[in-house]
Formats: C-alpha cells, sequence, structure tokens
C-alpha cells in the first residue's frame, strides 16, 4: 500500500511544451552552475592548468618516442 505521505512526481501539465521545458532547463542549469557550483581560485586555476600542461607535454613525448621506435622497428624488417 502507498504511503500518503510520499512526494509525488509532478504531472506534466498542459502548458508543458517543448519551449517551455527548454526554457526551465536553461534557466536551471544557470542557477545550478552560477550558484551552486564551488569555482576555483586564481591560484587554484594556475596550479591545475600547469598540471594538464605537464601531463600533455609526458603524454606527448611518449606517444612520440613510442612512433619513432615502431617506425624505426617496421623500417628495420621491410628490409
Amino acid at each position: 500500500m502507498a504511503n500518503s505521505t510520499a512526494v509525488k512526481t509532478p504531472r506534466k501539465t498542459k502548458g508543458d511544451g517543448i519551449f517551455a521545458r527548454m526554457i526551465r532547463f536553461v534557466r536551471e542549469s544557470y542557477v545550478e552552475t552560477r550558484l551552486k557550483s564551488a569555482w576555483p581560485t586564481l591560484t587554484e586555476l594556475r596550479s591545475f592548468t600547469l598540471v594538464v600542461i605537464f601531463a600533455v607535454l609526458v603524454v606527448a613525448i611518449w606517444i612520440a618516442t613510442l612512433d619513432t621506435f615502431l617506425g624505426w622497428v617496421t623500417q628495420s624488417l621491410g628490409r
């Protein structure tokens, strides 16, 4: 048996068209992004940026090294 104090989901009203739902989505997204999110400070942002740049450089060097090595191997096998 259902509990009468349970929260009921709101039913779709007649005026809840696609554009009204899109506008509500954009409005709720703005409120959540602007007011409910924790944004990093400038110092945190700089340190995070440096970490990302370092990680990208490490991966790029790894891929370039692997590409060079595999190119050398395939060239040696082709002789």
